[in-house]
């Protein structure tokens, strides 16, 4: 992921909801994180837990794709 600020901000700037998908990003990190450090998970946990990665995945790449096309407006800016 973009670690840039500058670039992050820009993109909250230009797409109001890049904050909601950050948001949704960190909620499903922080659960996978709980989840990851369990001794144990039912298979029930186990599904969950990779549906919940593939979507804090595809989160991720709709951000930097906001990102790219709000540096690209920016570039065209100039």
């Amino acid at each position: 992921m973009y670690r840039d600020e500058n670039l992050k901000k820009l993109a909250r700037e230009k797409f109001h909801h890049f904050a909601t998908l950050e948001r949704k990003h960190q909620e499903l990190d922080d659960i996978i994180d709980k989840l990851e450090k369990k001794a144990f998970l039912t298979p029930s946990e186990e599904a969950e837990l990779d549906r919940m990665k593939k979507e804090r995945l595809r989160l991720r790449d709709e951000m930097v794709m906001l990102i790219k096309k709000a540096q690209e407006a920016k570039s065209n800016e100039k």
